[in-house]
């Protein structure tokens, strides 16, 4: 499954939180026959259920999950009799017992249901959506916990079985699930049956089913037919997506020696949607925006993500599908190996992108959540369905891909890849732990995998390296120590006995591309390069998963030596570094701003991303209200050079990369230098591209419309508002509702609140609204009162994946009343889903208060020395 952590995040707000939920080791299923009827007028379905299965031990009961099941008729077949059995609920730990007057026998059973369910508004379960014309459908999502919504099952990912699926729709509608139709009659009644063929053996979360009004352009790869499926209307937008899957599919099937297991795939894009994308087998869904996309207007950053998801998805047909996790403690076996793998792809589809950059850009991410004390480690117990679902965060999927590519990085591609496919193929249509992986990683490279991979996995947080180099002759000597990095100064400070096995590659001023590479063991370890260097990476080529601490004279080295003789990607890496060290006081902000002004002329697109991100935290964090017009000067003649360089307008035969950067540069100079010729070519390009889509690359637009917001007005608001009632596409329609929340006028922002929580708005995009407006200093404190006031309609939005977004969005605080309020709130409104998220915004605030306080001089310093220089 996908979870998108950037522009949009679709987490969730409720979950009950109940004791721990396993069940009894009684019986295995063997095979699940089901047959759904749903009734879209009246939100429900008819189930029919058999489940053949066996019995490990003689046993009066069998126990399944379920939840919001009414039970009709159940009955147990075994050993030649058939019983009646009786149904008792237990709804706190989502199961029901069943339960027979004579004692089943060891051995092969039966169990047929009669049952109804509800087609619920919650986008969990089997439930019930909308295109945008109001025609109905009815779908699948089931990961982590929610099968037994569908139909009483053996929940858990280690009770894999074979499907039966079928389903009783309307003539005019299309069903759709994880394998081909192999029968398609008439009834009964107005209606039509449409059957399945058997599933492989899979564990319940990955079913799938969805029956409406849809349809589908198609193709195919290495003799797999492939359809990409849309509401009515919308296929075309889906060329792209067919595009990326049929060559993904391709490249997969060559890297894991393994065939793609499934006879077809089908992509479906679905108006109402809380996740970002699930990989049921055979039939990976999608929130539509993310697989439909005008091909020939739609932006670059649209189909990035587009590639991605889909690679990411189509991975997880081999991790997470094929070979599964035991237990959701190991999640990271499927999403960390999913993110890891599906750069690979795209990289090798459209090497302009330079996706492994966004790679470097994404572990530099992920490190930030990692320097909390509230992290996590990657392997987290977790036993109830509120426990399991907030385990579906950056570690499993961050952190997990990061740390692969390091040991990737240590093994070497080819053995890492021997590793991976010893690993599928041993426990292919099964189960596996963290060990089964690392084990088999170390049988192969003949490395101590096993022993590096637990101090990564099984222990939160990540190191730093601090660097001392010596020049002694013609060599230099490197002394590293190494020790957990927190953002709590606090804490950094403290001693602490965590240790890290880390591979590392150092590489200094003087040993050109030559690297040495190790494998740091110990608290303190030395080594000697070659040459008398000014400075030393421990993290050259970047596929490191820690921090580097430098001296103040290495820092003064670097920034003069960074474009010609770092990399892109070792670029991003130091200034994370950089910054981390002024996030703990090493380091004053001044050096993080010196840095900077040596990549001034750097026009790599990830590169400028990433000091971009740099500015706008300053600007929104350190820079005082005295200081702010002196910061924004100087931010204007650090950035014009590079926007005069790139452009307003996209030119003939220019790279994908310069998109995004024009837009970005855009941004800058518009939101945190507030250019006033920036802000005046804004509003020209907004009111064009209102008037004709078309007319405006969209890259750029979607960044003309939320500056022009800033200083927009009732009239432009109404224009914006209007054009959601009618884009041309789902990004265009993003774009639109995205815009709302950039306002500065209070009226209309609260406007947008209402709106927000309105019926015009889907489910799972009201709270993404809701948190922009926090995100937007003009509207912070409005929005949280707002969601205090309206707690009650704030808590049902989301779907399933919303599971954060709210308790998060309060991180981007930074006062101590603020938290004080968010403290207070969240203790009468406890969200048992996020009680991790809760604890990291509390904390995130106290480490932003105590960052300003710290900083906020010393850049006020820094800007009486530089603030005319800009840059020079």
């Amino acid at each position: 499954m996908k979870r998108i952590f950037a522009v949009m995040t679709f987490l969730v707000l409720t979950i009950s939180l109940a004791a721990a939920q396993r069940l009894p080791e009684i019986a295995r299923p063997d095979n699940y026959k089901l047959t759904f009827t749903p009734d879209l007028d009246k939100a429900r379905f008819e189930g029919d259920e058999t489940i053949s299965l066996h019995l490990l031990k003689s046993t009066p009961e069998i126990t399944l999950n379920a939840v919001d099941i009414d039970f009709h008729e159940v009955t147990i077949t075994s050993g030649g009799a058939t019983q009646k059995a009786k149904v008792t609920p237990d709804k706190e730990k989502e199961m029901a017992v069943l339960s027979v007057e004579k004692p089943l026998p060891a051995g092969s059973a039966t169990i047929h249901v009669t049952y109804t369910g509800i087609l619920n508004n919650e986008m969990r379960g089997l439930y019930l959506g909308k295109d945008d014309k109001g025609r109905k459908y009815a779908a699948t999502q089931f990961e982590a916990t929610d099968a037994r919504r569908a139909f009483p099952s053996f929940d858990e990912p280690d009770y894999k079985a074979t499907f039966d699926i079928s389903a009783v729709a309307d003539k005019d509608q299309v069903a759709i699930s994880n394998q081909k139709v192999v029968s398609d009659t008439a009834g009964p009644d107005n209606k039509h049956t449409i059957k399945f063929a058997t599933t492989a053996k899979m564990s319940s979360y990955l079913a799938a089913l969805v029956v409406g009004h849809f349809e589908y352009i198609e193709g195919a790869a290495d003799g797999v037919p492939i359809r990409i499926y849309s509401t009515p209307g919308k296929k075309e937008m889906g060329k792209f997506a067919l595009e990326a899957a049929e060559y993904i599919l391709g490249y997969y099937d060559k890297y894991f020696g393994i065939k793609y297991p499934y006879g077809k795939l089908d992509l479906i894009g679905l108006p109402d949607f809380s996740a970002g994308a699930m990989e049921n087998t055979g039939c990976i869904t999608f929130r539509e925006v993310i697989l439909l996309i005008d091909e020939k207007q739609g932006s670059v950053d649209l189909k990035k993500t587009i590639a991605s998801v889909i690679a990411h998805e189509m991975a997880h047909q081999w991790f997470g599908d094929l070979v599964t996790m035991k237990w959701w403690d190991d999640i990271w076996l499927n999403e960390g190996f999913a993110t890891w793998m599906s750069s690979k792809p795209v990289a090798k589809w459209k090497p302009e992108w330079n996706y492994d950059l966004d790679d470097v850009s994404g572990t530099g991410g992920t490190l930030n959540t990692d320097s909390l004390a509230n992290t996590r480690p990657i392997h987290q117990a977790a036993e109830t369905p509120a426990q399991i679902q907030e385990l579906f965060d950056g570690i499993a999927y961050g952190k997990a891909a990061s740390v692969l590519r390091m040991l990737e990085a240590y093994l070497g591609e080819q053995t890492f890849r021997a590793g991976v496919n010893a690993y599928l193929k041993e426990h292919q249509y099964a189960n596996a732990t963290a060990e089964d992986f690392w084990g088999a990683q170390a049988q192969t490279s003949k490395k101590p995998v096993d022993r590096v991979m637990p101090t990564w996995v099984k222990q939160s947080g990540a190191p730093i390296i601090n660097v001392k180099a010596q020049c002694s002759g013609n060599s230099t000597n490197v002394t590293l120590d190494q020790r957990r990095y927190y953002f709590d100064r606090s804490k950094f400070e403290a001693n602490n006995d965590q240790l890290w096995e880390i591979p590392l590659c150092l590489r200094g001023s003087a040993t050109g591309k030559t690297v040495k590479c190790e494998l740091l063991t110990k608290k303190e370890e030395s080594f000697t390069l070659p040459g008398c260097s000014t400075w030393v990476l421990t993290n050259a080529g970047a596929t490191g998963y820690y921090r580097t601490g430098y001296q103040p004279d290495a820092i003064r080295a670097l920034a003069s030596d960074a474009e010609s003789k770092l990399t892109p990607a070792e670029r991003i890496v130091v200034k994370n570094d950089i910054w981390a060290s002024v996030r703990v006081g090493q380091q004053p902000v001044g050096d993080y701003l010196a840095f900077a002004q040596g990549l001034k002329s750097d026009r790599n697109r990830a590169v400028v991303e990433g000091l971009l991100g740099g500015f706008d935290f300053i600007d929104r964090y350190l820079v005082s209200d005295k200081d702010r017009d002196q910061f924004r000067n100087w931010l204007r003649q650090y950035l014009t050079p590079a926007m005069k360089e790139v452009g307003y307008e996209p030119k003939a035969g220019e790279s994908d990369e310069q998109k995004p950067m024009r837009a970005q540069l855009f941004q800058a100079l518009g939101y945190d230098a507030r250019d006033p010729e920036t802000l005046e070519k804004a509003r020209q390009l907004a009111d064009k591209a209102l008037s004709d889509p078309d007319s405006v690359d969209t890259d750029l637009a979607s960044t003309a419309l939320s500056l022009s917001a800033l200083n927009g007005d009732s009239s432009f608001y109404d224009r914006v508002l209007a054009a959601i009632k009618n884009p041309k596409s789902p990004e265009l329609y993003y774009n639109y509702l995205y815009t709302l929340p950039q306002f500065e006028d209070p009226k209309l922002l609260q406007r947008t609140l209402e709106f927000a929580i309105s019926p015009e708005v889907r489910s799972q995009d009201a709270l993404g609204v809701i948190t922009s407006v926090i995100r937007n200093p003009a509207g912070r404190d409005l929005a949280w009162n707002f969601v205090r006031q309206h707690w009650p309609e704030v808590e049902k939005a989301g779907g399933p994946f919303a599971s954060a977004q709210v308790v998060g969005a309060t991180g981007v605080f930074c006062d101590a009343g603020m938290r004080d309020q968010v403290t207070e709130f969240f203790s009468a409104h406890k969200v048992a889903a996020a009680e991790r998220t809760y604890k990291q915004s509390i904390e995130r605030i106290n480490n932003c208060i105590e960052l300003k306080s710290r900083q906020e001089p010393q850049l006020a310093s820094w800007l009486g020395q530089h603030g005319n220089a800009g840059g020079k």
